[in-house]
């Protein structure tokens, strides 16, 4: 019957997809903490309990599954990232709430950002530049909507400018940092970002 049919379609494919989930969990945890050359489909393996040769068959590849792990890594990041900014009552407030984000966001996911500081020390030079076009821009991105919502004109284009190097400087330093020290990281980058726009440091 096609009911049947239907049914044992979707359960094949709930599997298929959980199956492809838990590669994707063990794989960012492996290259988070291995980086890409140190880790091998046999460690992937061995932490998501699937024979490697059903790892190829969802990924084809060690680098595909990198791939794969990075970007969603990335979008389950930038997903936060937009649910968490943009409700300032003024500029100054909305920049400072992209700030945050990313700082809660590597509280919650450390694994993710981590996997972002071992592409750009491990990872082979086509992924790092596939990811540094195609996806990095998103980062900084961030703050670009901040302004085009404050200055639709980019008057202040060099102000942007300035909040975006202090972004881009503070996402390398907590990717790549120890455990511990994510709270001095984001003190340093704040009174940067207040320094720039001129408004009193709290404490």
């Amino acid at each position: 019957m096609k009911i049947d049919t239907d049914i044992e379609e979707a359960a094949t494919e709930t599997d298929d997809r959980s199956a492809r989930d838990r590669i994707l969990e063990a794989a960012r945890k492996a290259f988070s903490q291995n980086g890409y050359h140190g880790t091998s489909i046999r460690q992937i393996s061995n932490l998501c309990g699937l024979k490697q040769p059903s790892i190829y068959h969802h990924f084809e590849s060690k680098e595909n599954l990198f791939r794969n792990a990075l970007i969603s890594s990335h979008q389950e990041m930038m997903d936060f990232i937009r649910s968490h900014t943009g409700t300032g009552s003024d500029l100054a407030e909305d920049i400072l709430q992209v700030f945050h984000a990313f700082a809660e966001f590597h509280r919650q996911k450390r694994g993710a950002l981590h996997l972002l500081g071992n592409l750009i020390y491990s990872a082979p030079d086509n992924l790092r530049d596939e990811y540094a076009e195609s996806y990095a821009p998103e980062m900084t991105g961030a703050i670009e909507s901040v302004f085009k919502r404050w200055d639709p004109g980019n008057e202040r284009e060099e102000l942007k400018i300035c909040i975006n190097h202090t972004l881009t400087a503070y996402l390398i330093e907590i990717s790549v940092r120890e455990v511990g020290r994510e709270e001095e990281s984001l003190r340093q980058a704040l009174r940067c970002v207040h320094y720039i726009l001129q408004i009193p440091f709290p404490g």
